[in-house]
């Protein structure tokens, strides 16, 4: 009797294990997450995980050619702007036309590269170092190096290995890490200078460190297709697409710990590194709500892009530009409106597409832009003031110029103030010097402030409203 008690006893354990097993096994149909939840989940998803995507097709946008050709180069060789660029270049949004750029991306999967930086004398330069997540990992420059340079080991996020000696040690969190270098250049007169300075810059491979390493001179093509536009590029990608690539990217590109609570709520709709994101897993319910908060995502993004910061005199002022944390709206909205912005001790950017009234800036009026004579932008290495097109691009004009400076031959009034006439239409003489040519449509207006004194970073310093004068 006991023995056929123990029987039924185990055969009916059995039966309540196949039936709890049967109920946790099921597919997404009858999973936890609820399509409000999921449309959630989709929305902040898509915010999240923007900046890698975008850094991908940057990545390959820059390193896709078989050999140095202007700023492109292949995977772990630099290149080089030999000039500034202009309205025609749409490789990056929202370039400068102060420095001359020079370009590398690293895949630090398989091991390290040694940047190496030459003695840089009497101007402006910094080899800034971003992570797939646009975070600043490091910036070596005038600020941090004055003029000595140095050899920097740029590791991945799972190296581990001896440091040569003389050499310091940069570790990124992801394995996509791409260096935006910037040189101030005066102009056509200094560009031979600083391209030799640019020629110098060497990027070698730890295996080949000390050895008389040459990069190769042709290199196969990946097989991508070439993202011409960054951001069309992956705005085009439908939410499937997205998702899948977010999750390849999260296993070699490794997010914070203060990001471990998002990201375990992303699995409940299989955002996860790694993991396989395919729509026909859940219900319909929930597939249309994974692709309702995947549009809703983007949606936001116009909205995130046009608040972009603290709002003063109608200039939107981003104070943590590189170092986010957990803001991923702003990280996203600067993502896409201009990867690889530098932290505030580096370069500061206030953008503006309103006039002091708050009505968009556009090429059917004229405008002022007017610094008193003891209120001109406060950097210790120089500022400028650049026009752009809405999508963030240099405006053609029939002067070829794209920005203005200080050290540009520029005409102050009478009381020593500074002011900047935006507009399509060219001016009279007498404005000429101080003219920003601007698109017929609309205007949106960069100001860039390097080395910025310490009254920009806290905030007492605020750049005037630009006037309609028409």
């Amino acid at each position: 009797m006991k023995i056929l008690n123990r029987i039924i006893l185990s055969f009916l354990s059995f039966v309540i294990l196949l039936s709890a097993t049967s109920c946790t096994g099921n597919t997404k149909d009858n999973n936890e997450v609820s399509p409000e939840e999921a449309k959630r989940l989709a929305k902040e998803a898509y915010i999240f995980g923007l900046p890698a995507l975008l850094w991908e097709k940057q990545f390959q946008r820059i390193t896709y050619t078989t050999a140095p050709n202007g700023l492109m180069a292949p995977m772990g060789q630099f290149g080089h702007s030999r000039q500034f660029v202009d309205a025609s270049n749409k490789m990056v949004v929202g370039f400068n036309v102060d420095c001359l750029y020079s370009f590398a991306g690293l895949d630090l999967e398989q091991e390290p590269y040694i940047l190496s930086v030459p003695e840089i004398k009497d101007r402006y330069w910094i080899m800034q170092i971003l992570n797939a997540w646009n975070d600043v990992v490091a910036g070596p420059g005038v600020r941090t190096y004055g003029e000595k340079g140095g050899n920097f080991m740029i590791a991945g996020p799972n190296w581990k290995g001896t440091i040569p000696d003389g050499v310091e040690l940069i570790r990124s969190n992801t394995n996509i890490t791409c260096i935006g270098g910037r040189l101030y250049s005066s102009g056509k007169e200094d560009y031979p200078m600083v391209n030799a300075i640019q020629d110098e810059i060497k990027l070698t491979p730890l295996s080949a460190w000390g050895s008389d390493y040459t990069p190769p001179t042709e290199v196969a093509l990946t097989d991508i297709e070439f993202p011409m536009d960054v951001n069309e590029s992956v705005q085009k990608m439908s939410a499937e697409e997205f998702f899948s690539n977010l999750n390849r990217l999260l296993v070699g590109n490794l997010t914070y710990e203060a990001d471990k609570d998002v990201i375990h709520h992303f699995k409940k709709i299989n955002i996860e590194a790694g993991q396989d994101f395919n729509l026909n897993e859940f219900s319909d319910d929930v597939q249309k709500a994974i692709k309702e908060g995947f549009q809703e995502g983007h949606e936001k993004l116009e909205e995130i892009i046009a608040h972009l910061g603290e709002i003063k005199n109608g200039w939107t002022l981003t104070y943590d530009m590189g170092r986010y944390g957990t803001e991923y709206e702003l990280r996203a909205g600067w993502s896409y409106i201009g990867l690889g912005g530098n932290i505030i001790e580096d370069a500061f950017y206030p953008v503006t597409r309103v006039d002091e009234n708050g009505d968009d800036l556009t090429g059917d009026n004229k405008y002022e832009l007017t610094f008193a004579h003891d209120d001109l932008p406060p950097a210790y290495a120089f500022w400028s003031v650049t026009m752009y097109d809405k999508d963030q691009y240099l405006v053609d004009n029939e002067l070829d110029r794209y920005a203005l400076s200080d050290i540009n031959d520029l005409k102050y009034n009478e009381d020593g103030s500074l002011t900047i006439y935006i507009q399509n239409e060219r001016p009279s003489d007498d404005k000429m010097s101080n003219w920003l040519p601007a698109p017929k449509d609309d205007i949106r207006v960069t100001l860039r402030l390097y080395s910025p004194h310490e009254k920009v970073s806290d905030r007492t310093w605020i750049p005037p409203t630009i006037k309609k004068v028409n």
